[in-house]
């Protein structure tokens, strides 16, 4: 069998579509003589995760999520820090998966997405053995006509077995982390905006 580029499905990296809109909660701090009401940790990770869960922008995004945590699996979100800026809040903070299924369940849906349907066919059965070697054999392939696909892909493969073959029902995984936002007030609470954070760090997603 020939191997091309083509053969295996790239995934969509759920990237910073996590970034969502937050909501301010009391806290008051006196600065130059005025009143700053800062965003509350846990309404802000609450308006993050409705957000995510609405934005139509996001919907690949909801199925990477679901397929890596399970039907209910759940962002988290963990705030680092919350800057004043001249009327708005700009907000960096990490993303993790709360994990509603093990960890090899979560494997196995995902490398079947990346598999095609008539090779899944083929293998000798649908454990995730068979997945890892498949998927193994097709990097060894592609090292041989792009060595750094092949890499990459070898390289997503460890990553995701250390994040996730030993995870359980329950277990938070990290996803990203250095992730920035700007809230604005708006009239039905704050608006969000996507902020470039060159320090972004993937961690437990497709490389």
């Amino acid at each position: 069998m020939s191997v091309t580029t083509s053969t295996i499905r790239r995934l969509p990296l759920a990237g910073a579509a996590l970034v969502a809109a937050a909501a301010l909660l009391p806290g008051c701090e006196r600065t130059a003589g005025a009143d700053i009401r800062y965003p509350d940790d846990a309404a802000i990770a609450q308006a993050l995760r409705q957000n995510f869960a609405e934005d139509p922008d996001n919907a690949r995004a909801r199925e990477l999520i679901q397929t890596l945590g399970g039907a209910d699996g759940q962002l988290d979100y963990k705030v680092r820090r919350v800057v004043w800026r001249q009327g708005s809040f700009e907000v960096h903070y990490d993303a993790s998966l709360r994990m509603a299924q093990g960890g090899e369940q979560s494997l196995q849906r995902l490398y079947a997405t990346m598999i095609p349907k008539e090779e899944a066919a083929r293998l000798p059965d649908q454990s995730l053995k068979a997945q890892e070697d498949w998927l193994n054999a097709q990097a060894d392939a592609l090292a041989r006509s792009d060595a750094a696909q092949g890499q990459s892909l070898k390289a997503s493969l460890e990553n995701l077995g250390r994040c996730y073959r030993q995870a359980k029902a329950g277990d938070t995984v990290p996803l990203m982390e250095g992730l920035h936002a700007l809230l604005s007030p708006a009239r039905e609470g704050l608006y969000a905006e996507r902020l470039q954070a060159p320090g972004v760090q993937l961690k437990c997603l497709p490389l």
